[in-house]
């Protein structure tokens, strides 16, 4: 009975450990211009007062500011009073912005758009992040309704802060490959349950 009692708390921490990730990387791949590789990524991190987003462009590409949109899931009620520390290639970021709810772009339909960033003199940015705070990384790794991807954003083809005229949008989903701490978990988790069996099978 204590064998059994054991294994089954080994598993229930296992089933609890793997959905709670503390962080994700999302690769922003399909896009509406055909192009192949990486457009850029969108980085998750929960920290203390929410969950911290970095987008980063790839090189030969930027993300849209004015006129751009950053676009994301989530079943969590969130209003703009959610979205803080925008900051733009490094730089805070105390302007304009909006975020509204449900927006559809290139055919996808979106929980939630951050829009009207308009940094002086910057049409568009290697690195925007802010914080979203109320939602947890697990929260912000879903689709909504037919749409799979979980984030999207309009791009420029082209690095710098003057957007192209040759722009597009670009979508992506969680690699949904566990952070070293959940893998260290489910790690030690199944070496002790094949410990459990082992014992259980000799005696």
């Amino acid at each position: 009975m204590t064998h059994m009692r054991l294994s089954f708390l080994l598993l229930l921490l296992l089933a609890l450990a793997v959905p709670f990730a503390t962080a994700d990387t999302i690769q922003l791949t399909n896009n509406n211009l055909g192009l192949a590789g990486i457009i850029g990524t969108v980085n998750l991190t929960q920290g203390a007062g929410g969950v911290n987003v970095t987008l980063s462009a790839s090189s030969g590409f930027s993300f849209k500011t004015q006129g751009g949109d950053i676009l994301f899931n989530t079943n969590v009620n969130l209003t703009s009073s959610n979205i803080s520390k925008i900051s733009i290639n490094g730089v805070a970021y105390t302007g304009k912005f909006s975020f509204t709810k449900i927006a559809t772009r290139s055919g996808f339909t979106f929980v939630y758009d951050l829009a009207g960033l308009n940094p002086k003199g910057m049409q568009s940015a290697g690195t925007i992040s802010f914080v979203i705070s109320g939602v947890t990384v697990k929260q912000l790794e879903q689709g909504y309704k037919k749409n799979p991807y979980m984030w999207g954003a309009h791009f420029c083809v082209g690095g710098g802060t003057k957007c192209s005229p040759n722009t597009g949008f670009a979508t992506g989903s969680s690699s949904a490959v566990p952070e070293p701490g959940t893998l260290s978990l489910l790690g030690t988790g199944l070496a002790g349950l094949a410990g459990v069996f082992r014992r259980r099978f000799r005696s």
